[in-house]
């Protein structure tokens, strides 16, 4: 029987607008000069009813005597290169108090050989009615279909046998993919997980499990900038 984790989470409190700005950091690089501030927030900014924490950066090229946009958002190898004090929290970019982003969703179709339609290479799933529009609304229902032969002529003294028309299963066959554990780990914040943990039955329980001792450290992450969680 499935279980899940029942340890309390971290209370927090919500918070509209929560930010703090890192620099500008002035560099060069192939002979440009470019300068680099870093924005840190945890807040509902996006009003979705939690505090999420971000860190992106905006990077301007200098043209002549004026500064110029050259790039921005999740910019965090630069991040990490010239504001190294905020390395260890980009790990925790897009979590959130409940969890990180789609927790078990992301980290389950990152770990496994299953397409975005939830399917092995060569695995075949048969559509169903679904919704009002669909088989009178009844939902559930397989879906068939006769594939009906292209125009021939034929030459032949006498008449040709019939042709004979079946239902055929209407469906989708899976591409399946490549499992990127690398993508996996960072979805779970867990770097340290292994082949074992990632792809082994039992993934979104062992997620469910580790969840509330990580929100202890994410709140602890969050706290040492000086927000509120």
């Amino acid at each position: 029987m499935k279980t899940t984790a029942t340890a309390t989470l971290p209370a927090s409190i919500l918070t509209k607008s929560q930010e703090k700005q890192f620099g500008p950091v002035f560099y060069t690089e192939r002979g440009q000069q470019y300068r680099i501030t870093a924005n840190v927030r945890h807040d509902d900014q996006c009003g979705n009813g939690h505090n999420s924490f971000s860190i992106t950066a905006e990077i301007d090229r200098k043209s002549g005597n004026q500064w110029r946009k050259d790039s921005g958002g999740c910019c965090h190898d630069e991040v990490a290169k010239h504001f190294p004090q905020l390395a260890p929290l980009i790990k925790w970019h897009l979590v959130s108090t409940d969890a990180p982003l789609h927790y078990a969703s992301n980290v389950v179709y990152h770990a496994s050989e299953r397409d975005c339609w939830g399917l092995l290479k060569g695995e075949f799933r048969q559509h169903t009615s679904r919704g009002p529009n669909q088989n009178g609304g009844i939902e559930g229902v397989p879906n068939w279909i006769i594939e009906l032969p292209e125009r021939k002529d034929i030459y032949a003294a006498t008449e040709p046998e019939p042709v004979t028309l079946q239902w055929k299963a209407y469906g989708r066959t899976g591409d399946g993919k490549d499992r990127d554990l690398n993508a996996a780990r960072s979805c779970a914040v867990w770097p340290e997980a292994t082949y074992a943990e990632l792809t082994e039955p039992g993934l979104e329980q062992r997620l469910a499990d580790r969840l509330p001792a990580l929100m202890v450290e994410f709140k602890a992450a969050v706290e040492s900038l000086g927000f509120t969680y």
